[in-house]
């Protein structure tokens, strides 16, 4: 299952925690408990990174899981909001297939597949799992499938791929356009309010 807790980091990366596992190990003294916790990080920009981090207690692993996932971070080939080309890939008993999908599609796919491609910046995809639904399987062969992305060679064959860059561009610098607006609107919101306490207590 994949845990929906987020944290927004100031360090320029978002990070989620995919699963955490406990694990029991049998010894002489008896049985000792660790835990594993698989880990996303991505500056949803065309970076993203995945660690399988191990501790003593949740949390510990946890954080052992974001170092390895940031050590990890890799760019990818992103063609605009989408990848530049299908990818078939496979880990094991995990097979992982990715396709480039129209704007306004979103990110169909499921489990820890969603979590990478999200992450990665990827707003318009198809994926699907083929094999095994292990989470962190499934994670890895994600990842793995990102880094084998090249968009140069798709490019130079397709000139629509092109046209889907200067779309990219332009939905950022709308969002970007609202998000000052917002902003403004915070401000002006602000001030009126001060000015309207003033007042008031001036009347008292």
């Amino acid at each position: 299952m994949v845990n929906r807790k987020t944290k927004k980091q100031n360090k320029g990366y978002d990070m989620k925690v995919i699963s955490v596992r406990r694990v029991a190990k049998v010894k002489q003294g008896g049985r000792r408990l660790r835990f594993s916790a698989m880990v996303v990080a991505g500056d949803r920009k065309g970076k993203v990174g995945v660690g399988l981090g191990r501790g003593v207690d949740p949390r510990s692993a946890i954080e052992k899981g974001e170092r390895k996932a940031v050590k990890m971070m890799r760019e990818i080939d992103l063609i605009g909001d989408t990848i530049p080309h299908e990818i078939e890939h496979k880990l094991g008993a995990v097979q992982v297939l990715l396709r480039p999908a129209r704007p306004g599609t979103g990110i169909i796919a499921g489990s820890s597949v969603r979590v990478v491609l999200d992450l990665a910046g990827i707003e318009n995809v198809y994926g699907k799992l083929l094999g095994s639904n292990d989470p962190i399987a499934s994670t890895y062969c994600t990842y793995e499938a990102l880094l084998q992305l090249r968009s140069e060679r798709v490019l130079k064959r397709m000139s629509n791929m092109r046209a889907r860059i200067e779309f990219k561009k332009q939905l950022d610098e709308e969002r970007k356009k609202k998000k000052a607006k917002s902003r403004k609107k915070k401000s002006k919101s602000k001030a009126r309010s001060k000015k309207t306490k003033k007042e008031l207590n001036k009347k008292r």
